[in-house]
């Protein structure tokens, strides 16, 4: 049975207006009942299991990315143009085992890694322009 914590609130309000010889009564046989349903537990049971990965729930593929399906990618990404209608689930058709979800994260993590490595080659051509030579 649910109850909510107005209905408790209201009921121990009640049994303070009680005699004390009910009260006693009253305890008892919540101890007793309380003590009836801890002996029908299990003693031990045994802790839940996560087979699933929070990023498997939501549908991702976590296998790491094969030189092949790299290069599927990158072939299908070529293929199928930004304009193309349903162009990630096309590409997703291309490589086996992987998903549109799979896809779009893996074009994501790629493009994050050409920005950084455009950003490390634009910081060294700076500070090669900076540094005076010797002559």
């Amino acid at each position: 049975m649910q109850r909510k914590a107005r209905d408790c609130r209201d009921k121990a309000k009640d049994l303070g207006k009680l005699d004390p010889s009910l009260k006693e009564e009253v305890n008892k046989n919540a101890a007793t009942k309380f003590l009836d349903t801890k002996n029908k537990m299990p003693e031990e049971a045994a802790p839940s299991e996560r087979y699933e990965s929070p990023a498997e729930l939501q549908g991702f593929n976590t296998e790491p990315w094969s030189n092949d399906e790299q290069k599927l990618l990158e072939q299908a990404l070529k293929t199928y143009p930004a304009s193309t209608g349903d162009r990630w689930d096309r590409i997703a058709e291309c490589i086996p085992n992987r998903s549109k979800k799979d896809c779009l994260k893996r074009y994501k993590e790629c493009v994050e890694m050409v920005k950084a490595k455009q950003a490390a080659v634009n910081a060294v051509s700076k500070n090669k322009k900076a540094v005076p030579v010797k002559a």
